[in-house]
């Protein structure tokens, strides 16, 4: 049973991986509607819980626990720091009075220029995309890891 619940998480997490790659960079030419980002999420989910199952004694967080992971969990951090000093915490854009205005939670926050209002509907979802696939390679990682190897074959 064990192998085939290694299989399984393998396949969840090469899948949203694949997903959250290629959505992420999608939202660098376009904007990327939300049913594309969040697809992979029950993927990701369904991963997690293979792995809790593989897992002994379960842990609450797991860190990073090599290079690829690390540098995925610094260029979220970076990408989150930049959507946010780029939108000003605007979630939306919209028109007012013929002018174009960046919107969080229906209070209009600055006007903008139309090419911030091109850029900003892609930004948001670029970071939520970087975010589930530092996930996904990160449960992708404890699959293939050594240690999970180990596990297998004492098993």
């Amino acid at each position: 049973m064990r192998p085939a619940i290694k299989r399984l998480g393998t396949a969840l997490s090469a899948c949203a991986v694949s997903i959250g790659l290629g959505t992420h960079i999608a939202t660098f030419f376009t904007v990327v509607p939300p049913m594309w980002i969040f697809a992979a999420v029950p993927l990701v989910i369904g991963a997690g819980v293979c792995s809790r199952l593989l897992e002994s004694t379960p842990r609450s967080v797991r860190l990073p626990s090599n290079s690829l992971e690390w540098g995925l969990l610094i260029y979220v951090m970076f990408t989150f720091v930049y959507v946010y000093k780029m939108t000003g915490g605007a979630s939306s854009v919209g028109i007012v009075d013929g002018q174009y205005v960046a919107v969080s939670k229906d209070r209009v926050i600055r006007a903008i220029s139309e090419h911030e209002c091109r850029i900003i509907p892609r930004l948001w979802p670029r970071f939520m995309t970087a975010l589930i696939s530092m996930v996904a390679v990160s449960c992708l990682s404890a699959f293939t890891s050594a240690e999970s190897r180990h596990t297998d074959r004492n098993a």
